[in-house]
């Protein structure tokens, strides 16, 4: 029980930072949220949705590329 309790205050943090890194103005791909909090991008997409659909983040800001 405590594992899942855990599990949301991470995500909530990681949602927060993620948040912050936006109105920061930095630029990322879902491929760099992925790596940077060890998760799949499926969850890097699912995060960014969530974010927009409750109004955290415009509904227009988008992933940049990954360079090669």
């Amino acid at each position: 029980m405590k594992k899942g309790l855990l599990d949301k205050q991470s995500r909530v943090e990681r949602l927060r930072d993620i948040v912050n890194r936006v109105k920061r103005g930095e630029k990322f791909s879902a491929f760099d949220l992925a790596v940077w909090y060890d998760i799949s991008i499926n969850v890097a997409y699912r995060d960014i949705k969530a974010l927009k659909d409750e109004g955290y983040i415009s509904s227009d800001w988008e992933f940049t590329r990954k360079e090669r």
